[in-house]
């Protein structure tokens, strides 16, 4: 039986090699830091429930509008629209590509996120934010835009949320070959609004 040599160095390189190229792919998708979306949506609608704020739903179809009460517990229910996809997510982080840009005329900041894997359902997020340097940046408001398919139909929303006042959907509902349907909902919990 011939026993075979391995210099330590080369052992060592290796392993060096090895552990270098795992820093640098940890470090690189640790680069990727997203604006937390669903954290702060969670934490406005912890708000809404611990100050147990008054919460109406106004519906909009067909040329008509309802005015409805609704519980915090169905506030929180109808937004997990704004949380079944997290972007900060490592398995969905690599999907997006943010750009920023700062408007002096507001002023404000502005990220937005897109992606070009049409399989995901929501394509883009824009977080608008307004700087502060005292403190942290306040968030003014969210916009989500999502298609997918439901069955045979295609739908799309339009998902905005309105710091610290509301937040809204516009859907569009389309079998193929009919027209589209559109709906609009608001949920409100700021009595100014």
């Amino acid at each position: 039986m011939q026993k075979i040599f391995i210099p330590a160095a080369a052992v060592m390189a290796t392993l060096f090699g090895a552990c270098n190229n795992t820093e640098k792919k940890e470090t690189a998708a640790e680069e990727k830091t997203y604006f937390p979306v669903n954290a702060y949506i969670s934490s406005e609608l912890k708000k809404i429930d611990s100050l147990q704020l008054p919460v109406v739903r106004y519906e909009s179809a067909n040329g008509k509008t309802d005015t409805l009460p609704m519980t915090t517990a169905e506030c929180k229910a109808m937004a997990e629209a704004y949380l079944d996809q997290d972007i900060t997510d490592p398995a969905l982080r690599d999907k997006y590509e943010e750009s920023s840009f700062a408007d002096q005329s507001i002023p404000s900041i502005n990220f937005t996120y897109l992606t070009k894997d049409s399989s995901l359902p929501l394509k883009r997020v824009d977080v608008v934010l307004k700087p502060d340097p005292e403190r942290t940046e306040k968030v003014i408001s969210v916009f989500m835009d999502k298609v997918y398919q439901r069955g045979d139909t295609l739908v799309n929303e339009k998902l905005f949320w309105k710091a610290e006042r509301y937040y809204q959907f516009i859907r569009t509902h389309q079998l193929p070959g009919a027209e589209p349907v559109l709906s609009q909902t608001k949920v409100v919990w700021d009595g100014t609004e």
